[in-house]
């Protein structure tokens, strides 16, 4: 029998993401929790295939105003201290690195990421990073590296100054959205695009060409990171 993998969503995405689909078509029993909406997050026993806390437009900073994010840093804590398998994206590695410590917030120069960024591997991260790849990004907030993490990418832009960590074993964050499909990108670039020329932030146009150019990278390491970080869905 499969374990459960649970994965917190933060928003309405316009379809499932490359990431939920594929956990699927491996076999994974997926269960989608969406905390905003008012859904309960599971108390974990440490038997679970994993967890996944997704991005979202909610911040850290924002954290007193948002309930449910709180009950998220607690399952976090959860699956930390009984290892289950965690992983973090853009807003989930934000949560992570939160619980863990560090300052999450805004660049001082106010730099904003909505495109794509070149991010290259620090060689500290055991082959889970390739040494170069370009990563979209869509965030206003950062983390600072948590005590006791390792950094495992740097982004070459200013607006995306650090990209992954990990954390012990069984819990990684990463900055970029290795998920995001066609249909989720033009979602984005509906309901976001005032975002659009704010300082370090990507035109429409060089936003569909990096997509165009760099997803099939992207989602073809995604998809094996993940088949790693997870496993099989029965082991």
């Amino acid at each position: 029998m499969s374990r459960p993998l649970y994965v917190i969503e933060h928003w309405a995405l316009a379809e499932p993401d490359a990431g939920r689909r594929h956990l699927i078509a491996r076999g994974h029993d997926v269960r989608v929790i969406e905390p905003w909406r008012g859904e309960a997050l599971p108390d974990l026993t440490g038997e679970e295939a994993g967890v996944m806390v997704m991005g979202g437009p909610q911040m850290v900073t924002d954290l007193a105003d948002q309930p449910y994010l709180s009950d998220e840093c607690r399952l976090i804590e959860q699956a930390m201290d009984s290892g289950v398998p965690l992983v973090g994206v853009c807003l989930g590695s934000q949560l992570v690195a939160h619980v863990l410590g560090a300052d999450v917030g805004p660049l001082n120069d106010g730099s904003q990421c909505f495109g794509y960024y070149p991010t290259r591997s620090t060689g500290d991260g055991g082959g889970i990073l390739p040494e170069r790849l370009v990563t979209l990004n869509g965030n206003a907030e950062h983390w600072s590296l948590p005590e006791g993490a390792r950094l495992l990418a740097r982004g070459e832009s200013e607006a995306a100054p650090r990209q992954a960590f990990s954390y012990g074993e069984t819990t990684i964050g990463l900055q970029f959205h290795p998920e995001v499909t066609r249909a989720i990108l033009d979602q984005w670039q509906r309901d976001h695009g005032h975002l659009i020329g704010l300082p370090g932030t990507q035109s429409r146009a060089e936003q569909d060409e990096g997509f165009g150019r760099h997803d099939p990278a992207l989602k073809a390491w995604y998809g094996r990171f993940l088949d790693t970080w997870f496993g099989s869905p029965t082991a």
